[in-house]
C-alpha cells in the first residue's frame, strides 16, 4: 500500500474515537507507525489529508455519474459511501471542518448537476448551468447533510426517490423558461 493511502487508512481508523479537531499529527504518524517528515512530505496538514480522501473516495468514483441517466446511481454511491463511513464522516462535520465536508458535499452535488445540465441541454449558456448547478447543488448537499445528521432515518431508496421527485424535471423547466 503506498504512503498517502496507508496516512488516508490510518486517519479514518484514529477518527473512529477521537474527534479530527484532537488529532495531532504526531499521534497519526505514531498510529500510522511513519516518520513525521513523511506526512509532510505528502501533506500539508490534517485538513489537506482529509481532502485528499474524499477526493480519492468519492469525487474519482463518481466521475462517471454526470449523467442523466445515471445521476441517480451517483447518488446512491454517495449515500453508501455517507452510510459506510457515516462516524467518519460525522467525525468531519462535527468538527472544526464542518465547512469542508459542507463545500466537498456541494463541490460533489454541483458537478453532478451541471453534468446532466450538460447532458441534457449541451447548448445552455455557462452562466445558466452555473445557476442551475449552484441552486441545486446546494439543495442537495444540505439534504445530504440532513440525512447524515438525523442518523439516516430516511431508507437510502426513499431518499433518493424524494431527490428525484425534487430534482425530476425541473432541471428541464429552468432551462425551458430562461432559454428562449
Amino acid at each position: 500500500m503506498d504512503t498517502k493511502k496507508h496516512l488516508a487508512n490510518t486517519l479514518k481508523e484514529v477518527m473512529q474515537t477521537v474527534p479530527v479537531d484532537k488529532i495531532t499529527i504526531n499521534q497519526l504518524t505514531a498510529a500510522g507507525n511513519v516518520a513525521r517528515n513523511t506526512f509532510y512530505y505528502h501533506f500539508d496538514d490534517i485538513n489537506s489529508l482529509l481532502e485528499y480522501i474524499y477526493g480519492v473516495e468519492i469525487v474519482q468514483q463518481l466521475a462517471s455519474y454526470k449523467r442523466v441517466k445515471n445521476w441517480q446511481d451517483g447518488l446512491k454511491l454517495l449515500l453508501d459511501y455517507i452510510d459506510d463511513n457515516q462516524k467518519f464522516c460525522l467525525n468531519t462535520f462535527k468538527s472544526v471542518n464542518r465547512r469542508f465536508l459542507e463545500k466537498f458535499l456541494y463541490r460533489v452535488a454541483f458537478d453532478m448537476v451541471t453534468g446532466v445540465v450538460d447532458d441534457t441541454h449541451p447548448n445552455c449558456p455557462a452562466k445558466l448551468r452555473d445557476e442551475i448547478g449552484n441552486f441545486y447543488g446546494l439543495a442537495l448537499s444540505s439534504q445530504l447533510i440532513q440525512w447524515l445528521t438525523t442518523n439516516m432515518e430516511e431508507s437510502k431508496p426513499e431518499f433518493c426517490e424524494r431527490m428525484n421527485r425534487m430534482l425530476g424535471g425541473s432541471i428541464n423547466n429552468v432551462f425551458e423558461h430562461n432559454v428562449h
